[in-house]
């Protein structure tokens, strides 16, 4: 729903209360960071009871579900950035279509790299979340070679360097938020909760053993850890702090006994949507946005532009990822069985 508060207007831009959304939204911009820091955890915790089942982890299997996954959607957006998109802007519109990103580096997923070196997100609609994608394909090359090959006795000690290298690099060479070195800080974190939890879950049961009340507090940390590093100091130092913060949150909505937001029916139901939801989104914020604005030329307002298109946007996206999960995403899902042995 964050980008779904927008608008060209002058008018409403400069409005007080919008100026506020955007404010207010921008301290709960922690969804990337907490999809990293989930990703280490979960594809680590499936490595470790992988071996532990079969006795050994097949690097081959891994990557086949991993595609199976991801590529489908993945592929899907970027037909309709890079050819949909531009066919309907010219039939709408009529104007040019000034498009700076490279199509090549979307194909083979570096479209994080593109977007550093442009400095600019792609002007193809859906194209801009598709970095952390790419992101996520990076870590998943690497991550089981570096599981396959480090001993298990020194994986620990492993894990802890390339955090500790990937905040020093990050640090010292001033590098983007969008490069994989910097989110190698929440991807290693995450996978570090994993081998705790892993090996010491009775431990973890212990420390994530508290009530609602007593987690809201670590909830209002983090969100003052994030407003710090936004508008009052910013450091890479921050980054471990957000990523353990984001890790405990993970670790007690799984092993709590109390507070568990798994336990509510529909946010339970919702979770095998969220890679659409998230792929799409920002497609159904264009489409909203055109049929209110440019076809059916409607009135801008500030509660048309922070209320009701943001909230058809959201209903829209909700929609749509159900649809893709159901009559494609999980055709690919089903294929996934015969490469789990888990």
């Amino acid at each position: 729903m964050a980008h779904g508060f927008y608008s060209e207007s002058p008018e409403i831009l400069n409005h007080e209360v919008f100026k506020g959304v955007i404010k207010f939204n921008e301290l709960f911009s922690f969804g990337v960071p907490i999809f990293f820091v989930l990703s280490g955890f979960l594809i680590t915790y499936l490595m470790f009871r992988e071996v532990e089942k079969n006795n050994r982890f097949s690097i081959k299997n891994f990557y086949i579900r991993r595609i199976l996954r991801i590529w489908p959607v993945y592929y899907l957006v970027l037909v309709i950035g890079f050819i949909v998109f531009p066919i309907v802007r010219s039939a709408l519109i009529g104007s040019e279509y000034p498009e700076t990103a490279n199509p090549w580096y979307y194909t083979f997923f570096l479209s994080n790299i593109d977007q550093i070196q442009a400095s600019t997100l792609p002007f193809g609609i859906g194209l801009g979340p598709t970095w952390s994608v790419s992101v996520e394909e990076q870590f998943y090359l690497i991550w089981p070679l570096i599981f396959v090959l480090l001993p298990k006795k020194n994986f620990l000690w492993g894990i802890l360097l390339i955090i500790t290298s990937s905040i020093f690099l990050s640090s010292f060479f001033e590098l983007s938020n969008k490069n994989l070195i910097y989110c190698i800080s929440y991807l290693g974190i995450g996978a570090l909760a994993a081998y705790i939890a892993y090996h010491y879950e009775g431990f973890v049961r212990k420390i994530t053993n508290i009530s609602v009340f007593t987690l809201l507090p670590v909830f209002l940390l983090l969100l003052l850890t994030i407003y710090t590093s936004l508008y009052i100091y910013s450091s890479f130092l921050f980054i471990p702090i957000i990523a353990i913060l984001i890790s405990y949150i993970i670790l007690q909505q799984c092993y709590g006994t109390k507070g568990a937001l798994k336990k509510i029916p529909l946010l339970e139901r919702m979770g095998k949507y969220t890679y659409g939801l998230y792929l799409y989104h920002v497609i159904c914020n264009f489409v909203v946005y055109t049929l209110f604005v440019t076809i059916l030329k409607f009135d801008e307002s500030i509660w048309m532009a922070v209320v009701f298109r943001p909230i058809i946007s959201l209903i829209l996206s909700a929609i749509v990822s159900i649809f893709s999960y159901r009559y494609m995403e999980s055709y690919f899902l089903r294929l996934k069985e015969h490469f789990s042995k888990q």
